[in-house]
């Protein structure tokens, strides 16, 4: 198991090698084996990345990036034997396993959620956990890596990818939207002065397309309604975005002018999406695949109707008791850049482990300016940044999703509810706390 790990990365070592290796275009990319290194290898990452400015004074930039990532792989080597004994983090201990796995059972042997996922991983500790189930109709258990729609914790990838192409010079976070999409822009209220940093922190001040009076008055519209079953059904569609904003957006006056104020809106994320296929000349899907999928070893994720699906997604519900509604088959598709992703706890830990390690960017200063927030919110660019905590939430038609990173602790907590009307951040507290003590040992 060992050899067959490391054998490849052995071969790597010389750095002339690197050179003739495809990974080495884009040298975040190498970062695959993420549950395998331990945390302080991200740690040594982003400082070596910190002295990238002052060495390639003297080495030149393109060798400074051999040297470093002949360093990390050095490490990994060194740590390997180790890793594999341990086998990363350890489970809690029972009491604590009994304590969390206790909370989510209350949530969820009231129906609301019918089925939930945890996941909590710290350095030291892990717990994988799930409670109720995953279709209602056959009683089947939520497994713990079960497939959720995440909604707008799609935003964060979107944000991700835009910093990475800011990073590669492709463009500039105060590039206008007008230099990249110049047709949209016309059509907009201040459209010549929105730039894509208004869009990635909600200060743009455009309409967000979910509140036109006619938007869920359309999806209802195409939707199959059966009541008898209790289910609604609206079939995958790849919907032009050129087209959702035409429906929804265009004609709609500004809240204000950009810059001056703060306001949640998807449609800022739907235009960034459109920046994203602009600037890479590919699909968005694709986008998320080459940047970040692939470089984490993600195999669970997907964009819900614009590429074929990996995995099964849980049945998600609305409503309570006998009003309950299944909306699995209804397919959200104009979420798309700003909600349209399916993933699971296993995938959005990795995500987590490698946004916040570092792992996905050259420059230590794009995490910096990720996470923090612009000034009147709590809101840097595509995360939330609210106390300990620093993430994204989710709501799509039939699911409620959290992802948070804790800083102090160095954890990250996935929370998953099928069901729409429960709200996952209120029981976020009640699930971590049995936690707390140890993460503030092992955090000492």
């Amino acid at each position: 198991m060992i050899e067959s790990r490391y054998s490849g990365i052995v071969s790597m070592i010389n750095p002339f090698a690197l050179s003739l290796s495809p990974v080495w275009k884009r040298p975040r990319k190498f970062i695959v084996l993420r549950r395998e290194i331990p945390i302080s290898v991200y740690t040594m990452i982003a400082a070596f990345q910190g002295f990238h400015a002052q060495l390639s004074r003297y080495f030149g930039g393109f060798s400074v990036k051999h040297f470093v990532l002949t360093l990390v792989i050095t490490s990994i080597i060194l740590s390997g034997l180790s890793v594999m004994a341990q086998d990363g983090p350890q489970a809690f201990p029972p009491d604590v396993v009994a304590e969390i796995q206790a909370e989510m059972d209350e949530r969820t042997a009231g129906g609301l959620p019918p089925g939930l996922i945890v996941w909590i991983d710290a350095p030291e500790y892990r717990f994988a956990g799930a409670s109720g189930f995953a279709n209602l109709m056959d009683d089947t258990s939520m497994p713990p890596e079960g497939a959720f729609r995440i909604g707008s914790i799609t935003k964060m990838f979107t944000a991700t990818v835009i910093i990475q192409l800011a990073e590669d010079g492709v463009l500039t976070l105060d590039d206008p939207l007008a230099l990249w999409l110049p047709e949209v822009a016309d059509q907009l209220p201040y459209g010549d002065q929105i730039t894509l940093r208004h869009l990635l922190t909600h200060t743009s001040g455009l309409f967000n397309v979910v509140e036109h009076e006619a938007y869920f008055a359309d999806l209802f519209t195409e939707a199959t309604i059966d009541e008898d079953a209790g289910m609604v059904t609206l079939d995958c569609v790849q919907r032009d975005p050129h087209d959702t904003l035409a429906r929804y957006v265009y004609g709609k006056d500004a809240l204000f002018e950009p810059g001056a104020a703060w306001y949640y809106s998807n449609t800022n994320y739907t235009l960034l999406g459109m920046v994203i296929e602009e600037a890479t000349a590919m699909p968005l899907a694709e986008a998320y695949r080459t940047h970040i999928y692939e470089p984490l070893g993600m195999t669970s994720t997907f964009l819900d109707c614009y590429e074929d699906p990996v995995i099964d997604v849980v049945h998600g519900y609305t409503g309570v008791g006998d009003t309950l509604t299944d909306l699995t088959e209804l397919h959200e598709s104009i979420g798309w850049s700003a909600g349209g992703l399916v993933s699971t706890a296993p995938d959005l830990i990795a995500f987590a482990r490698g946004l916040f390690g570092g792992a996905l960017f050259d420059d230590p200063e794009s995490l910096v300016a990720m996470t923090t927030p612009t000034p009147g919110s709590s809101y840097g660019l595509g995360i939330m940044v609210q106390g300990e905590y620093t993430g994204h939430a989710g709501y799509i038609a039939g699911f409620r999703t959290l992802l948070n990173y804790v800083p102090e602790f160095d954890t990250v907590v996935v929370m998953l509810y099928n069901n729409d009307a429960a709200d996952p951040e209120q029981g976020l507290a009640d699930v971590l706390n049995p936690a707390l003590p140890l993460l503030r040992v092992k955090d000492a």
